[in-house]
Parts: structure tokens; sequence; C-alpha cells
């Protein structure tokens, strides 16, 4: 009995011993929490539904710098439309429009004609053949223009008869007074990468010099050019004209030709310069001095070089000619650079409105006489003259030849009116055009 008692205690304290550990542990059952002061778990939140502060202040700067963007781009849009439309007023054609021009266009089997500067046709504006310039401000240049002969006697040398400021009155139609010259090519003069529109510049010949002109490149083109009595030729055939038009769009060879016509031809010629915005003399007067002293540095420098190798030569005993002599370097022709300065120094007329008349005439020995038209109706100025032949040579050379020419368009115009012209018989362009 007693050892039954004692085993009963035993059991019963083991049971008090573990009811208060394990009946918790059996009743613990998850219960939801309604109510409550401590931070409880979550589930994950989806990023793409957050909408805390930081993704909205983002989201806001996305929009910000989109709307920025968007606003720089048509700004340059609008800063481009309004550089073409002001730079370039009558667009540009396309080669397949300018295909179907010419397509359109009907074609004779003769050569061209004298006058080819551009591919639009002439016009007559009150009475007056002109020529298109591609230019909104200058839109025609005359095909023809007439001067009083006087402007090109050399009987007028050295000593003028006229004063600077003198106007220049036109005769009355009679052929004895005036001389007609003819266009051979135009362009315009554009500065900066830009291609800002300066002036439109065209080279006329007078119509009685055409044959001598025709002669002077005949003789490049078939003969050598020192060998004057061996000219038989009286046109080119066609390989001759193939060369003579590489030999003319070639810097050095380029430069050669037009040399030989300019100072051995006889041949008056005239620039006729009309400005597209408003200038003044004294720029003018710097972009040609700048481009005179470049030309004559150039030909120094290669007639030393020429020097040098023929001395080289003389001293092996290969060969005995003279040496060339240095054509730019005497103080004739600094004397001359000085009066063309004083020329267009501003001192009768300082600013050239746009749309007005430069003129600048060389005559049959070269010397350079510069003239003034300060409307259409008005008479023409007389701002004085430079008699060295060689400022005017180099003038003349910015246009027609060289690496870098003052107006490229002008230049291949005014070839393709010198092609026109070796493409008939010696004499007969100046039959056709007079």
């Amino acid at each position: 009995m007693p050892s039954h008692l004692s085993t009963c205690r035993s059991l019963c304290q083991c049971i008090r011993q573990n009811s208060p550990s394990t009946l918790p542990r059996l009743s613990q059952r998850p219960q939801a929490r309604f109510l409550s002061s401590s931070p409880s778990l979550r589930s994950a939140v989806n990023p793409l539904r957050n909408t805390s502060r930081s993704t909205r202040r983002s989201h806001a700067e996305y929009k910000r710098s989109i709307a920025l963007s968007a606003a720089g781009i048509a700004s340059c849009a609008i800063a481009m439309f309004g550089v073409i439309n002001i730079y370039f007023p009558q667009g540009a054609k396309t080669s397949s429009q300018q295909d179907s021009k010419n397509s359109e266009t009907i074609k004779l089997d003769g050569p061209a004609g004298l006058v080819t500067p551009t591919d639009d046709p002439t016009v007559v504006i009150d009475g007056i053949e002109q020529v298109s310039t591609g230019n909104s401000t200058v839109p025609h240049f005359p095909k023809s223009i007439r001067l009083p002969k006087s402007l090109d006697s050399p009987t007028t040398r050295p000593e003028a008869a006229r004063k600077i400021g003198d106007e220049i009155q036109k005769g009355d139609g009679r052929e004895e007074e005036e001389e007609e010259y003819y266009l051979l090519g135009l362009g315009i003069r554009t500065v900066s990468f830009l291609s800002i529109q300066v002036y439109v510049v065209g080279l006329y010949i007078a119509a009685s010099d055409v044959a001598a002109l025709q002669q002077c490149l005949v003789r490049q083109a078939a003969s050598p050019a020192t060998n004057e009595s061996a000219v038989l030729a009286t046109s080119l055939v066609p390989h001759e004209r193939e060369e003579l038009r590489r030999a003319l769009l070639d810097p050095e060879r380029g430069e050669e030709v037009w040399n030989y016509v300019l100072k051995e031809g006889g041949i008056r010629t005239a620039l006729r310069i009309v400005p597209t915005r408003n200038t003044d003399f004294l720029h003018l007067r710097d972009g040609w001095v700048r481009g005179i002293t470049g030309r004559a540095q150039r030909a120094n420098a290669k007639v030393k070089e020429v020097a040098a190798k023929e001395a080289a030569a003389k001293e092996n005993g290969l060969r005995n000619n003279a040496s060339p002599q240095l054509e730019f370097t005497d103080d004739a022709f600094g004397r001359a650079m000085g009066d063309f300065k004083a020329l267009l120094g501003g001192g009768v007329r300082k600013n050239v409105p746009k749309g007005q008349t430069l003129m600048l005439l060389r005559d049959r020995v070269g010397a350079l006489e510069i003239l003034y038209q300060p409307g259409d109706a008005k008479p023409m100025v007389w701002l004085g003259e430079v008699v060295d032949e060689r400022i005017s040579r180099l003038l003349w050379m910015q246009y027609l030849a060289g690496k870098t020419v003052a107006s490229e368009g002008a230049r291949r115009a005014v070839i393709e009116g010198v092609m026109g012209i070796v493409e008939r018989p010696v004499g007969t362009v100046e039959q056709m055009v007079a």
C-alpha cells in the first residue's frame, strides 16, 4: 500500500512539472491580430505600384527632360528653316528635277551659244535680254552692256584726261561712240562656311575682241604658246576641246592659259559686280588686295624654285638656259599696289549699297579703270585707274584660275562660255553676235 501511494505521488509531480510548458505549445494557434501597437509582418509590395515620393519626383524629372529635349529639337528646326529661307530663297533643285528639266528641253545639233552661264532661259526685261543669277536680291544680269569707247582707249595712258569723281555720260547709241560687251559667265561670291552671298560677278568681253580670244585659246590647245607663227588651226576638234577644258579646270595649267591670254591677248574685258547686301569699298578692296598679294607671292616662289633647278642643272652641264626673272618684286609693282589701295580708299564713295553696280574695266594694254553706278538711271562715276597691267591681271586671275578662286560658279560658267567660242571657227562668233 505505501509503495502504491508513493508511485501515484511521483506521477502527479511529473504531470504538474510538464503541464505549464506543454499545454501552451499545444494550444498555440495562428490568430489574426486586428488591433496592435507593435509592427507586424507584411507581404512584399509590387514595385510597379510603388507611389512613394522619390518615385514621383523621378517621374517628374523625366517628363521635364523630355519637354526640354522636344523644345530644343523644335528650336533647331525653326532655326534651320529660317537660315534656308534667308540664304537659299529659291531652294535647291534635286537631280531628278534637273534631269527632268533637261529631258524636256529641245537640244539642237549645233554647238552651244556664246553665253551659257546658267541653265535658266534668257528673259527680256524692259527690252533688254537678262540672264538669271540664282539670287533673289540681284535676280538678273544683262546679257550685253554698252560702254563708251573712250574708256578703253590706250591714248589716255599714262595720264588720263579724266578726274576722280567725273561722271561718264553714255553716247547716243552710235557704234563709233560705244562698244558692246557680251557676257561670258557669271557667279556668286560667297564667304564663310555658311556660304553667305556677298555679290554677283559677271565677266564681259568686247564684241570686237572675241576673235582675239579665240586665237589665244586655239593656240594654247593646238600648239605651244611660244610658237605663235605655227598657228594654222581656226577651230578645235573634239579631243582638243576636251583637252582645253581639262587645262582650264586644272589649277596650275589654268593659270598658265589665262596668264597668257590676259598678258599677250590684247583683249578688252570687264567685271560687273553687284552686291547682294550692303558693303563698302574698304571691304572689297581688302579682299582683292589679299588675293593679289597671295598670288604674287606664290608666283615669285615658283620662279625662285625654277631658278634653283636651272642653276643646279647648269652646274651639272645639262642645260644653259637663262634663269627666269621675278615679275612682282620691283618698285613699280609696289607703287601700283599703293595706287590700287588708294583708288578704293573711300575718297569719293565709301559705301556700296546692295543692288548698285561696280565696273572694273581692263583695256587692251591691261590698264585698270573702276566705275561706280549708284543707280540704273544715274550716270557712272569714274573712280580712277591703275596703269600697271599686272594689277588687273592678278585681279582677274582671282576669278578665272587657281586652287582657290573668289567664285567657283563664275569660273566654271566662264569656262563653259569660252568653250562655246572655240567650237566655232575663228571670226564666226564675232559675226554672229555683231
